[in-house]
């Protein structure tokens, strides 16, 4: 069975006659090829979002790819949360895939400090981090001043992001789509286009 088609279901019945046939579920599933095409268009518009931030666009293009290929499925996740993508049955959300959230955001603060070392220009990105952090927190503090913890729960909700691997989000939402092309190729198209 191939990644394009969805698992089949074999239903034993007998007929007036006494004879069993297999029914089949459908080969084309539209509910499936409506998420796919959705999380194509929600992965592009990220990359377009991030290819038009100007301080982004102001890094070296090395940094720009690199950064890009690290976290294209977190700013997926995200989007996909952002424009409601319907995910009715995804495992990528479900309450056991949040369930070490702390432990994500150890593990991503790492990772975000492994990503730096390989840039180019890491003391502008981390630069721009610190600055996005400090925004974030003033943001917060004018709207929600009510709620001092919110910061520090955004925080550790963006830290979740990571939760998914990559490859599991590219298995459940581009694989079926792309195939086995590597998905860095796919984003330096997009990112080009």
């Amino acid at each position: 069975m191939g990644p394009h088609m969805p698992p089949v279901s074999s239903c034993s019945s007998s007929s007036s006659s006494g004879a069993s046939y297999m029914e089949a579920a459908p080969l084309w599933d539209p509910l499936q090829e409506s998420v796919q095409e959705t999380a194509a268009r929600l992965l592009f518009m990220a990359v377009k979002w991030a290819k038009n931030l100007p301080s982004f666009s102001s890094l070296p293009f090395r940094d720009q790819v690199v950064l890009l290929e690290e976290v294209w499925s977190e700013l997926f996740v995200l989007n996909a949360v952002q424009w409601s993508l319907p995910l009715p049955t995804c495992p990528l959300l479900s309450p056991s895939a949040h369930a070490h959230t702390l432990a994500h955001a150890h593990k991503a603060a790492q990772a975000a400090h492994d990503i730096l070392r390989g840039l180019k220009d890491s003391a502008q990105v981390e630069s721009l981090q610190d600055q996005a952090q400090v925004m974030l927190s003033q943001h917060v503090r004018a709207h929600y001043p009510a709620r001092p913890a919110r910061f520090g729960r955004l925080l550790l909700l963006l830290a979740s992001l990571r939760s998914p691997p990559p490859p599991r989000v590219q298995a459940l939402f581009f694989t079926a789509t792309i195939g086995n092309t590597p998905m860095e190729k796919i984003l330096c198209d997009m990112y080009k286009s």
